[in-house]
């Protein structure tokens, strides 16, 4: 039985060396500030034509449901790229003989990583939110715990979906379309580029049972409209997603290193 010790040293030291590299974090928020002004101009002029409420949300609302959406989006790690190299190079064989999980392993970098992510991207979502929208409406501190465990779920559900997509090249020598065509969408299933609520009923419904909302809209919608309801029900399918898909990932991983064939390697 492999100790979960070894897992959680992974995570320290994969946290420690994110924080030697601290300035390299911030300074990729740039790109954050630049797109919540983007997205400040275009949802303001939105609102200026379509009156005070869309899709049930005020322009404050939606300001932070976007912040929260872009936190997860860019709180992601590129290990899966890794991946991705580890099985193509054949390094994937090496890796085998070492007395631990390599999805375990990858898992114990995302969790040591996007720890560090979350608390930089966190906090300019922070101060980006409430200079460009102010303080959240009804927001209160007692539903944050809540928040953040849907948070960090959709995160997790994120970061094996990538897996699952980079373990792929077990049987594809190009897999590369696979994470564009899932960057795209997460980017309007998932709700990241506006709420679920703006589409037509038909593709709500669609969009509801499919993992992409789980990812980043749920986690934005609960920040701006929480109620243990909601929580409760969208929370508990958002599990459920989490736990399909490591296990996908898990046999999928067995399933390739049994079939391994390294050629040149």
């Amino acid at each position: 039985m492999k100790s979960p010790r070894k897992y959680l040293q992974i995570t320290k030291i994969t946290m420690a060396n994110s924080l030697v590299y601290i300035w390299n974090f911030l300074s990729k928020n740039v790109f954050f500030i630049f797109i919540m002004f983007i997205y400040m101009m275009l949802w303001k002029n939105i609102y200026g034509q379509k009156g005070s409420s869309v899709g049930g949300l005020t322009i404050n609302q939606m300001i932070w449901y976007l912040v929260v959406t872009e936190l997860v989006t860019l709180s992601r790690t590129d290990v899966h790229i890794q991946i991705n190299e580890d099985v193509k190079s054949g390094n994937i064989a090496y890796l085998l003989t070492k007395p631990y999980n390599y999805v375990l392993y990858c898992f114990s970098y995302f969790v040591g990583e996007v720890g560090i992510k979350l608390l930089t991207n966190g906090a300019i979502g922070l101060v980006i939110g409430m200079i460009y929208a102010g303080s959240l409406k009804n927001f209160t501190f007692t539903h944050l715990p809540f928040i953040l465990l849907s948070l960090l779920v959709g995160c997790s559900i994120n970061f094996f979906i990538y897996m699952i997509l980079a373990l792929t090249s077990f049987w594809f020598e190009e897999n590369t379309p696979f994470f564009w065509i899932y960057s795209k969408l997460i980017f309007t299933l998932g709700g990241m580029l506006m709420p679920i609520e703006l589409f037509p009923i038909w593709l709500q419904k669609v969009a509801h049972y499919l993992p992409f909302a789980y990812v980043t809209y749920v986690p934005a919608r609960l920040t701006v409209d929480f109620s243990f309801t909601n929580f409760y029900r969208q929370f508990s399918i958002q599990v459920i997603y989490l736990i399909l898909f490591f296990t996908l990932s898990i046999v999928l991983y067995r399933k390739g290193a049994r079939n391994l064939n390294v050629n040149g390697g």
